[in-house]
């Protein structure tokens, strides 16, 4: 699906498996990017939606990756194999991809799969930029959800400035995954200093949301306000 000119998002609720956190098609001239890849269980959908867009998956060179959790990377080792997709995640987050850890990847913790140990090809920092067809991208480190957990802003050519959050906004907090509320809430802090016109985050489907300084300061104002205990994995049904 069409979020801008020349960014398309490939993967999420309703357009893939359930497991599957949002995932964003960037073209790059004869190659193509893609930030986070979804799950194992939802590669054969997220490849056919990007052929369905008109996009060969074999031009997808690099995957960067918002964090090192399952419903956002475990997908990459069959990228790779497939297509010899590299994977760039920060290095806070990259050893318990590249050792297969089920709990810190959530695999095991949310969806009742083991991890398998994936191989990155680099990392990214806070700072970090690259250019796509759609504009020019910066990496926020923005640790809090995950120690690795990063957003990507997009500048776009268009004259407006997207936030791929990830699950810096919206994530759930477990100590078991790293999860750190006083750091959080400095991304958060971060966050809420920048201008954004449209933000979208990793468990929702295509759409943009506008009046995104707003909304990020509100979610900022209410964050860790209140926690709950009915905590629900996604690989079991709860029938209440």
């Amino acid at each position: 699906m069409l979020l801008l000119p020349d960014l398309y998002q490939v993967a999420g609720p309703s357009l893939s498996h359930s497991f599957d956190a949002s995932a964003y098609l960037l073209p790059c001239g004869d190659e193509a990017y893609l930030i986070d890849c979804g799950t194992r269980e939802g590669f054969e959908l997220i490849v056919r939606n990007i052929e369905a867009l008109g996009f060969n998956p074999g031009r997808v060179t690099r995957i960067y990756a918002t964090h090192g959790h399952y419903d956002h990377v475990g997908g990459a080792a069959l990228f790779r194999r497939q297509y010899a997709s590299g994977l760039f995640l920060h290095a806070l987050d990259a050893p318990q991809v590249e050792n297969g850890d089920s709990v810190k990847t959530t695999a095991a913790l949310l969806y009742g799969v083991e991890a398998e140990p994936i191989k990155t090809d680099g990392r990214i920092s806070e700072g970090d930029t690259f250019t796509t067809d759609a504009g020019r991208w910066t990496v926020l480190h923005t640790p809090g959800h995950s120690p690795g957990s990063c957003c990507f802003v997009l500048e776009h050519v268009n004259g407006t400035r997207l936030l791929i959050a990830g699950d810096t906004l919206h994530g759930g907090c477990h100590e078991a995954i790293g999860s750190d509320i006083g750091i959080w809430k400095e991304s958060l802090k971060k966050l809420t200093s920048l201008h954004f016109d449209y933000y979208h985050f990793g468990h929702v489907g295509a759409q943009l949301l506008c009046d995104a300084d707003r909304r990020i300061a509100s979610l900022a104002a209410s964050f860790a306000n209140y926690y709950s205990p009915w905590f629900k994995d996604f690989y079991r049904s709860y029938p209440y």
